[in-house]
């Protein structure tokens, strides 16, 4: 059983929600701006597929759905940025140089792929579609986690769809559950992942247009 596997028995068992996403105040504590190593994924190219996914979450009133210029795979958050760093997820404006230069360095050996997106499924904060690529992301996600000193991020990768806005705890209704059942085998698109980029965020708005630090390029030329 894969690590998607693995999440959606773990959902569909507990059938548990809880409030997903950056807006989280428990998970923002205080702090304005968040970084992240993103694939930015344009959506000219899957539109039409996304479209039935959404039009079915979209009834469930703790659905927030991403609007297309907030649509990304997150590989890792390297943290808060702050004037001054007190604890380990918080990292000073001068350290967002230094990350952008040693994840420059681990994408050396990296050229070009496509992903797979493919398949519904569900954390109890959010719904996502499924990367699929033979382990070629998690394995570019890696290198630059190790050459940044970063922690292991909790799951898989995933091109998150909508955050679930509920109470921790909160019961997953039936209706939704079979939502998300129905679309398990959907299949979305191909995306060529030929750069990560190094984002901010700021946490104080629901859906803001992600500023990029810095753009980081594979090399020329595609695999497969």
């Amino acid at each position: 059983m894969n690590a998607y596997e693995e999440s959606w028995q773990k959902f569909r068992q507990e059938r548990r929600l809880e409030f997903g996403g950056h807006t989280d105040p428990e998970w923002q504590n205080g702090h304005d701006l968040s970084a992240s190593f993103v694939v930015p994924v344009e959506t000219d190219r899957i539109r039409e597929a996304l479209e039935p996914l959404r039009e079915a979450l979209q009834p469930f009133p703790f659905v927030s759905l991403h609007p297309d210029h907030f649509m990304h795979i997150t590989l890792l958050l390297p943290g808060f940025v702050v004037r001054e760093p007190k604890t380990e997820d918080e990292l000073s404006p001068g350290r967002l140089g230094e990350l952008a230069s040693e994840a420059r360095e681990a994408l050396a050996g990296f050229s070009p792929f496509w992903v797979n997106l493919r398949n519904l499924n569900a954390f109890p904060g959010a719904v996502f579609v499924e990367v699929h690529d033979g382990g070629k992301l998690e394995e570019l996600r890696e290198a630059v986690r190790k050459r940044c000193g970063l922690a292991e991020p909790p799951g898989p990768p995933h091109l998150t769809l909508a955050y679930i806005h509920a109470p921790d705890g909160t019961p997953a209704p039936e209706p939704f559950v079979r939502v998300i059942e129905r679309h398990r085998d959907k299949p979305v698109g191909e995306l060529l992942v030929d750069r990560i980029e190094l984002t901010l965020l700021d946490l104080g708005e629901e859906y803001p247009e992600p500023e990029t630090f810095a753009v980081l390029p594979l090399a020329e030329k595609p695999v497969g």
